[in-house]
C-alpha cells in the first residue's frame, strides 16, 4: 500500500513539474513572439511590404491573420473578423497573410492576389469563403467552379481578372509568409496576432477582448 502512495505521490510530482516547465515555455516563447513586434520598425514577421492590409490604424494597433482559403475554420470565423474590422477600421490596420495548407489553396490565392489589381479583394474574399463548401468539397474539390461564380461581383473584370491569374506569381509570397509562419509558431489557420499577442483561443469574445485591450490601453 505504502509502495502505491509513493508512486501515484511520484506521478503527481512528475506531472506538476511538466506543467509548470510547459507553461514556462510558452510564456518564454510569447515573451520573445511580443520583442519581435516592438523592436521591427518595419512590421516583420508579422506583415511584409506584399501583404493585404486594411484599416486606417489611427491607434497603431496591427492584427495578424494567417489563413487559407479552404480551410473551413476560416470560413467560420471570417464573418468575426470583419465585424471586428467593421466596427474598429479607423482604429487597426488588419493584414492577411496566407499558409496554403491545403491542396487547392494557391489556386484559389492567385485569383484573390489577382483581384487586388481591381481593388475587388475584400468581395472576392467574402465569394471564396461564400461559395467554399462548393469549390472545396471533400469529395469532389473543383476550384475552377469559382469562375461561374466571380461574374456576381459588381463591376469586376473577369477577363482581365483571368489575364492576370495566369500571369501572376505568388511563389516568393508564399514562400515568406510560410517562414514567417514557422517563425512565430504557426502551423494551422486561421491564427491571430494582435500586435505581436497571439489569440490562444479561438472565440470571438477573447479576439474582441484582446483588440480592445490594444486600443484602448
Amino acid at each position: 500500500m505504502q509502495n502505491k502512495k509513493t508512486v501515484i505521490t511520484s506521478i503527481i510530482v512528475v506531472l506538476s513539474i511538466f506543467i509548470i516547465a510547459a507553461m514556462f515555455f510558452k510564456s518564454e516563447k510569447q515573451e520573445k513572439i511580443e520583442k519581435l513586434a516592438q523592436n521591427n520598425e518595419n512590421g516583420a514577421p508579422f506583415v511584409r511590404e506584399h501583404s493585404v492590409k486594411f484599416g486606417n490604424n489611427k491607434k497603431n494597433v496591427v492584427i495578424t491573420e494567417f489563413t487559407d482559403p479552404e480551410c473551413p475554420s476560416c470560413r467560420a470565423f471570417y464573418p468575426a473578423i470583419y465585424n471586428i474590422y467593421k466596427d474598429n477600421y479607423d482604429d487597426i490596420s488588419l493584414v492577411v497573410r496566407y499558409l496554403d495548407n491545403h491542396k487547392n489553396s494557391k489556386y484559389v490565392i492567385k485569383i484573390l492576389e489577382a483581384s487586388r489589381k481591381q481593388n475587388k479583394y475584400k468581395e472576392v474574399q467574402a465569394l471564396v469563403y461564400k461559395y467554399q463548401p462548393a469549390w472545396a468539397d471533400k469529395q469532389n474539390p473543383n476550384p475552377k467552379i469559382l469562375w461561374t461564380f466571380l461574374p456576381n461581383i459588381e463591376d469586376l473584370d473577369i477577363e482581365q481578372l483571368k489575364k492576370d491569374v495566369s500571369s501572376i506569381n505568388i511563389d516568393k509570397m508564399l514562400e515568406l509568409d510560410r517562414k514567417d509562419a514557422t517563425t512565430l509558431g504557426v502551423r494551422g489557420t486561421p491564427s491571430f496576432f494582435v500586435n505581436g499577442k497571439k489569440l490562444e483561443t479561438l472565440s470571438y469574445q477573447e479576439f474582441v477582448d484582446l483588440v480592445e485591450s490594444e486600443i484602448y490601453k
